[in-house]
């Protein structure tokens, strides 16, 4: 597979888990002669997954119709193999629409894009790709005034993704059974006009704790932030200013 012919994001120097040594990597964008080794990747993923609830797999078709035009993704590759994968959909369908979990407006649903893919190599994590990729792809998106609201879906499981949607700024709105009746948070993020919380009095809550942040969240609550330890996870919620 060649790299050279495609829109190239970055070029550099990174080093596996499974070695000492540094490899020269590109990431760049994908498009549909790519969609084989995205489902690969997620295959080989999932297989390897002690928990398969924590991630919700996108299906061949999906990934087509979103590199023919309803968005756009970035592979990260070494030696034209690829190791991570991220895709961000801004053409999003009513019934696929994540904001209308909060009741949206039609017209405020027309300008939501959202994270739908987010797949890194065992061999590659601790580098925060996951972060960097879907910051990429936000930036390049709102540039062109794409969207305005940024939402994804995570599990209160997956420490990772919860700690990468938070460091972008997306805020915990919702919890509840989303797909096939898995427990998920609903986050987004208004980048017009985003929500201010009063960070200065948060309110720590396991994550496994469901009552009690649904008590939050009907109250006038977002979570922003998250703290892990031996113990477990812990969400840090702050009332909307």
């Amino acid at each position: 597979m060649e790299t050279a012919t495609r829109e190239m994001i970055e070029q550099g120097q990174i080093s596996l888990k499974s070695d000492l040594d540094q490899h020269p990597y590109v990431l760049r964008i994908l498009d549909k002669n790519d969609v084989a080794a995205v489902m690969q990747l997620q295959s080989d993923l999932i297989e390897v997954m002690e928990k398969k609830d924590l991630y919700v797999p996108i299906a061949e078709e999906e990934m087509v119709s979103l590199l023919e035009g309803k968005g756009e993704a970035l592979g990260f590759f070494i030696n034209n193999k690829m190791y991570a994968a991220c895709s961000l959909l801004f053409k999003v369908d009513y019934e696929n629409n994540m904001a209308r979990e909060l009741n949206f407006s039609e017209k405020e649903l027309a300008r939501v894009a959202q994270l739908e893919l987010s797949l890194v190599d065992l061999d590659l994590r601790g580098h925060k790709l996951q972060h960097k990729m879907a910051g990429i792809l936000a930036r390049r998106s709102a540039e062109k005034k794409r969207f305005r609201y940024l939402f994804t879906t995570v599990s209160p499981y997956n420490y990772a993704s919860i700690q990468t949607v938070t460091s972008m700024g997306l805020q915990i709105a919702r919890l509840c059974k989303m797909y096939y009746g898995w427990d998920r948070y609903v986050v987004y993020r208004d980048i017009v006009n985003p929500v201010k919380l009063d960070t200065d009095h948060p309110v720590m809550v396991k994550n496994t704790a469901w009552a009690e942040q649904q008590e939050l969240l009907s109250s006038g609550y977002r979570g922003f932030s998250q703290f892990g330890d031996e113990h477990g996870i812990k969400i840090m919620y702050a009332r909307i200013l």
